[in-house]
């Protein structure tokens, strides 16, 4: 009887360690966006949507207050500019063009610019202009 009571309550814990492995093993998280459960990857968002820091001829390059978004072979860059540096916050003088290989460069006058500064490596632009929305999350 208690060789029984014994295996019963081995199995017990068996299962309870199994259940509390798979729990956290699932509950891993990436990098939150802000204080959101949205997973937060890097990309850009505009007319196309583009995933930053994959093997796509899509590159991110960073200066205080400019960020291009530049694709060689396509010949396609588009460059956010604006006053107020990298910190949280919003930005004033925003300017995104959008530059296209043997055509005229459309200039679009931001409403606004929201420059988010995460604690987590993560650096998240949101931007309004000319009836669109846009967004650029990158890492530093």
């Amino acid at each position: 009887m208690i060789t029984g009571k014994l295996n019963i309550f081995g199995k017990t814990i068996t299962v309870i360690l199994l259940l509390c492995a798979f729990i956290t093993s699932c509950s891993k998280e990436e990098i939150p966006a802000g204080e959101s459960d949205v997973t937060v990857y890097p990309h850009f968002i505009w007319d196309i949507t583009v995933e930053l820091e994959q093997p796509n001829n899509w590159c991110v390059t960073v200066f205080t207050e400019k960020v291009a978004i530049t694709n060689i072979a396509e010949g396609k860059q588009y460059l956010l500019t604006w006053k107020g540096g990298l910190t949280t916050g919003q930005k004033t003088d925003a300017i995104l063009k959008t530059i296209v290989r043997n055509e005229q460069t459309k200039i679009t006058e931001l409403d606004i610019l929201e420059v988010k500064d995460s604690d987590n490596g993560i650096y998240e632009l949101f931007f309004r202009g000319g009836g669109r929305k846009g967004e650029i999350v990158f890492t530093k």
